[in-house]
């Protein structure tokens, strides 16, 4: 199949005080060209990690990726030999979309200022072009000419992050990664900007990846969904096929947890336990601690993929067994 992003056997590790943290313990993950991809978990999980490695901005002096590949094509974006290559690809073909809007915009330059700058940057434009270039791409995600001279503090999040999605759309990428972007919004605010970024990648026809814990999002917004528990993909395939038959504990557990209009019950269920201390690589399945169906091989043994159907793709021993859903 041809795959616009294939990401693999990842591993990402951050050298602190305490220790060596394990971000990210050997992460398998494919892009097609057109497709929008979810990728769900926790808190923790190693969503953003993955994002990070991907565009390149992992911290130089406590970052270290001792294993895998990033291909994008044939090129690997963590080879060092492909660095004029990457700096053209990253932000220009493969662009990225952060959680806090405030964060990401440069508060001492106007917005008109900073969108204009990444047409200047990558696609070479003078000063006057770049910056007509910018008002056109504002007004495409709501934001009239007028406000081009305002700074990041008077706009709202909601009107912020609309910003951040001008800035990283503006060169057209092939690829757009949007790091839970409805996170610091309320509720209206959210539903304009996830369907701004629906009719956007429609028009742009773009990749997306779109990292959050909101289940709901991915039901509406992609199809195909990739669920990533303390550092590895534990379940992924079509969301059609993966939401319908949920054969992780883990993902069985992230449906549990949430309401449903269709069946009555007095309680939620949650899950037991906490993540993994980050620092420890276990033995076996790192979900073995918190997992009502733990086996004794769950302790001793990491499962590793098993393929269900062409769509769908989990790593636990009850799939192999056949008992997943019992």
């Amino acid at each position: 199949m041809n795959n616009l992003l294939e990401i693999k056997d990842l591993h990402v590790e951050f050298r602190t005080m305490e220790g060596t943290v394990y971000a990210l313990k050997g992460v398998n993950l494919a892009v097609k060209k057109g497709e929008a991809l979810g990728l769900v978990g926790e808190t923790g999980a190693g969503k953003s990690t993955t994002a990070f490695s991907v565009m390149g901005l992992l911290p130089k002096n406590s970052a270290r990726i001792p294993k895998g590949s990033i291909l994008w094509g044939d090129k690997d974006l963590l080879d060092e030999k492909n660095e004029k290559y990457i700096r053209k690809v990253r932000g220009d073909r493969i662009a990225m979309v952060f959680q806090n809007p405030l964060t990401s915009l440069n508060p001492v330059f106007t917005i008109g200022e900073q969108v204009a700058m990444v047409f200047r940057r990558h696609q070479g434009m003078d000063e006057k072009r770049a910056y007509e270039a910018a008002g056109k791409m504002l007004q495409m995600v709501g934001i009239m000419p007028e406000r081009m001279s305002d700074y990041p503090h008077q706009f709202s999040g909601g009107m912020r992050q609309r910003v951040g999605i001008a800035a990283a759309i503006a060169c057209k990428p092939d690829l757009l990664i949007a790091d839970e972007p409805t996170t610091a919004l309320d509720v209206t605010i959210q539903a304009q900007v996830l369907e701004l970024m629906k009719e956007l990648q429609e028009q742009v026809e773009t990749s997306l990846i779109m990292i959050t814990h909101n289940l709901g999002i991915v039901k509406e917004l992609c199809q195909n969904v990739a669920v990533m528990y303390a550092g590895v993909i534990i379940e992924s395939g079509s969301v059609d096929e993966v939401f319908r038959n949920p054969s992780h504990p883990y993902t069985l557990g992230l449906m549990g947890s949430l309401p449903d209009i269709k069946k009555k019950t007095d309680r939620l269920t949650p899950i037991s336990g906490f993540m993994p201390n980050p620092m420890i690589k276990p033995k076996g399945c790192a979900f073995a601690p918190r997992c009502p169906k733990c086996m004794e091989i769950c302790t001793q043994k990491e499962p590793g993929d098993m393929e269900l159907n062409r769509e769908h793709i989990v790593a636990c021993f009850l799939a192999r067994e056949g008992k997943s859903n019992e």
